[in-house]
């Protein structure tokens, strides 16, 4: 954080900062401060983390980020390097994609959410910040100077009031945070309902770490192994246990859950002395993998400039969020689109990529966070 005194010589108070959530976001900015000596809470609502695994891939550019909490591939267990996915479309193969290497390493590793955020929880601990589970934000008001911010712990009636320099809500998609501040967000859901399940199953192919299932009425089912033995798929309709089956006569189900997917955004992520970050500032397709990677990015991003004093942050959140919900717009267009022309140019496309990986390229680059 740079010289502790100010110009008289006088120590410069720590900020006090109040992390709400404790998904990848919230972990991310508190470790980030966490490593730079400035102490914050983490309150959580959940009495526990989840078990179910959520987001699978980890961008390259997310890797290097969190290396210097001795978070990497080469630390944790099992991280599956993304070097091919095939496509397929109305039972036929298009094309078996060799993923280029971004600056000398895979754009992706394949590993589950919730073991990432197991790894960061653990490295925020052996710096002294403990999650405060069963805890719950109520509400907050806000002064110049400073938030007075009302917690709940559960099973307690009375509600207490602790006062906060910052206060970062990092609490999901139905951020009681956002709702709190009144901030608007904007966008539209898509129309289907989504389902994702999980199996265990011997069957999946050794030289593959994705699969996509297109057809032509647009409904498509992504599978990716986040570990070994385990395949993960994500399908734009109900019943993908069904999906999964018919592809892996073996299968297991660990869980299956249907769910609706929106493209929504505030369109700043602060208000005062409140900043919202991850799913509560930006929701978007899983296509293209970005909302894990997304939310990373945030709470560090947030985390060193908000240390710095740096309030043009505020900007720089705001713009990769518009950027990166573009993208995963456009990426679920192009693969759910029912249009023969567009379906057409799309499979030669990615045929002819398979061939000249360098075509595929810039693809793959925003995959692995090159923005």
């Amino acid at each position: 954080m740079g010289d502790p005194h100010g110009p008289s010589g006088r120590a410069i108070k720590a900020p006090r900062i109040l992390v709400v959530g404790a998904g990848a976001s919230g972990l991310a900015f508190a470790l980030e401060c966490a490593s730079r000596g400035t102490h914050v809470r983490v309150i959580e609502r959940r009495s526990c983390r989840s078990s179910i695994q959520k987001a699978t891939g980890v961008a390259a550019g997310v890797w290097r980020r969190l290396s210097k909490f001795g978070v990497s591939p080469t630390s944790v267990s099992a991280a599956i390097p993304m070097r091919n996915f095939a496509f397929h479309d109305d039972g036929r193969l298009v094309a078996n994609v060799p993923v280029p290497e971004i600056d000398g390493e895979p754009p992706a590793h394949l590993y589950p959410q919730g073991e990432l955020e197991r790894y960061l929880e653990e490295a925020l601990s052996s710096r002294g910040v403990e999650v405060e589970y069963d805890t719950a934000f109520i509400s907050y008001e806000a002064s110049g100077t400073s938030v007075r911010v009302g917690i709940r712990d559960e099973g307690q009636e009375v509600e207490r009031t602790e006062e906060f320099d910052w206060v970062v809500g990092a609490d999901g998609a139905h951020s009681a945070v956002r709702q709190a501040a009144g901030m608007p967000f904007v966008g539209r859901d898509y129309p289907e309902t989504w389902s994702v399940a999980e199996i265990s199953t011997r069957k999946w192919p050794s030289d593959a770490q994705a699969q996509l299932f297109l057809r032509s009425d647009g409904v498509g089912l992504f599978l990716s192994q986040p570990t070994s033995g385990v395949v993960q798929g994500i399908l734009n309709a109900p019943n993908v246990s069904k999906a999964l089956h018919a592809h892996f006569p073996d299968a297991e189900l660990r869980y299956e859950r249907d769910f609706r997917v929106t493209l929504r955004r505030v369109r700043s992520p602060r208000t005062g002395r409140v900043w919202l970050i991850g799913d509560a500032a930006h929701v978007q397709s899983p296509v293209g993998g970005q909302g894990l990677n997304l939310a990373i990015w945030d709470g560090i991003t947030l985390a060193e400039g908000l240390l710095a004093g740096d309030l043009t942050v505020e900007r720089v959140l705001a713009r990769r969020a518009r950027t990166v919900l573009l993208f995963t717009d456009f990426d679920y267009r192009m693969l759910a689109t029912k249009s023969r022309l567009v379906r057409s140019v799309r499979n030669r496309y990615w045929a002819y990529a398979a061939k000249h990986p360098a075509l595929a390229r810039w693809f793959f680059k925003l995959i692995s966070g090159g923005w």
